[in-house]
């Protein structure tokens, strides 16, 4: 019987000064980590928090995110990760709807909680990382630290595999977000399958980008544990020579991003000047890349094996890669199923379909999560006999190679066709001079929808409207081709990275 914080003991017990966690100059031990978010979930346990509670972390890139995560689940507690970029709305709504019963969170974001206890009727302790403000007249305060400096760690209440592990809020890019429940066996299953596929030892350092309350970020801070591996916070691609000399000088061997990240990453002219060598992989999801990112990321790190992965917060977060060594015989593919998954394409009905014949991927597996909490409507329709429908479309070749097309939702309906975004902007990127390009139906009084192209140029090359639409003209039948091309400086995405479709407008023009 595994539990998710056994892997931090584990890791622990094995090299205790080993580093887990690295931010600048600072370096946090495995046996530090293990005593500190021991006394955290003592401290929870003192407060009377109980097994099952809800308690939501609002903080990211801090050893204390980490501390409290392992706290929160030795404590028998569930860890409810919030996005750090709130408004006092959108965190009272996550709290109401989570139930939870405590918070630990920055100082900086205390001005988006409500002050009204009537606001948060399930709310009792918020826990504040840092300097408690003067005058703290909010009876819920209290100092993070002195929570930390807790000895009396007293008998951990008894923990099921079943049991919840944590609610992860989706982003949200196509409605309301929802919260996935996910158990401790979900995220032990899924982090051993990830471990395994990617080789993952003591000596692995990983130049940490991604947030740690989405779920690829907290994936990649639990497959990184459970190896005895460390983390390394790398910056923000808002300074990429910053980020780039972190990971030359911390000898980083592991490398995680979105497409956005490494389409930024791309344009730094500079890149082939850092030595690099010590990359040994670099892994990417949360959306499709596109063919043309994947070849020249190749070429840019040739050292670095590319793991192009697929999945879903529903999964824990992984259900699919790509061998390394059939890069460029799937290039465009989402891979194979992890070991412990399965996945298979069905037809609106449930059947399943042969290969080649596209219809909405379905995945089986022990990382499938519970269900939506308190939406019992939302989770059977998600959670089938089947097993999981992820509402993207997809098909599958003979060596069980998934290709995505897009989700049914963004489907462009246009003179009658069903158009799939991305068959449009597989064709658009490979253009020289676009950066990233995305495309989606709008409102047309004769087509139903017609075709809008938003294209982010590359600042090194002059292109046009007239120069897109050609180049389509080669690419596509002419039921697919844009009827308007508009440039941005930037697409509008989630702040995991994921594309919002439903925020691109087109401009309005007098």
């Amino acid at each position: 019987m595994t539990l998710l914080h056994d892997f931090l003991a584990i890791s622990a017990k094995r090299t205790p000064d080993s580093p887990a966690f690295i931010s600048g100059e600072i370096s946090t031990s495995y046996g530090e980590l293990h005593e500190q978010s021991s006394r955290i979930a003592g401290s929870l346990l003192d407060l009377g928090i109980k097994s099952g509670d809800r308690v939501a972390l609002l903080l990211d890139g801090c050893v204390e995110y980490i501390i409290a995560y392992y706290g929160i689940l030795k404590a028998g507690a569930v860890v409810v990760p919030l996005c750090t970029d709130t408004r006092t709305e959108i965190l009272r709504t996550a709290l109401v709807h989570s139930g939870a019963r405590a918070l630990v969170m920055e100082p900086r974001n205390l001005r988006y909680l409500p002050k009204n206890p009537g606001d948060l009727p399930e709310l009792r302790h918020v826990a504040v990382v840092g300097k408690l403000p003067e005058p703290a007249d909010d009876a819920r305060l209290r100092s993070f630290e002195e929570m930390s400096l807790n000895d009396a760690q007293g008998t951990m209440p008894p923990i099921s595999p079943q049991d919840l592990a944590a609610i992860n809020y989706t982003s949200g890019t196509t409605g309301e977000p929802k919260g996935v429940m996910l158990s401790h066996e979900n995220l032990v299953e899924n982090v051993r399958s990830i471990v395994e596929y990617l080789r993952l030892t003591p000596d692995d350092r990983v130049a940490m980008v991604l947030p740690f309350y989405y779920v690829y970020g907290n994936s990649v801070l639990h497959t990184h544990i459970m190896a005895g591996a460390s983390v390394c916070v790398a910056g923000s691609l808002a300074f990429p020579a910053r980020l780039l000399q972190t990971m030359v000088k911390q000898r980083c061997t592991g490398f995680s991003g979105v497409p956005s990240t490494f389409a930024r990453l791309l344009q730094v002219k500079t890149l082939s000047a850092y030595d690099l060598r010590a990359l040994r992989y670099v892994t990417q999801a949360g959306a499709s890349m596109t063919r043309e990112v994947t070849q020249k990321l190749r070429s840019a790190l040739s050292s670095a094996e590319i793991f192009v992965m697929y999945g879903q917060t529903e999964a824990a977060a992984r259900l699919a890669y790509v061998p390394p060594a059939r890069l460029d015989e799937k290039l465009g593919s989402a891979g194979r199923a992890i070991p412990g998954v399965t996945l298979t394409i069905r037809d609106k009905n449930g059947a399943e379909l042969p290969c080649g014949i596209q219809g909405e991927v379905t995945a089986q597996g022990r990382n499938i999560m519970q269900g939506y909490w308190n939406d019992p409507v939302e989770s059977a329709r998600a959670l089938t006999p089947n097993g999981l429908r992820t509402g993207d479309l997809g098909t599958m070749d003979e060596d069980g190679f998934l290709f995505l097309v897009g989700r049914d939702s963004e489907m462009i309906k246009s003179g009658g066709h069903r158009i799939a975004p991305q068959k449009v902007e597989d064709v658009i990127n490979r253009l020289d001079g676009v950066s990233e390009c995305a495309v989606t139906g709008m409102n047309d009084e004769i087509l139903g929808q017609a075709i809008v192209a938003f294209v982010v140029p590359d600042a090194a090359i002059v292109l046009n409207q007239r120069a897109v639409m050609k180049h389509c003209t080669l690419g596509l039948p002419r039921f697919c081709l844009p009827a308007r091309v508009h440039f941005l400086s930037e697409l509008p995405r989630t702040a995991t990275g994921k594309l919002k479709r439903r925020d691109l407008r087109e401009p309005i023009t007098s």
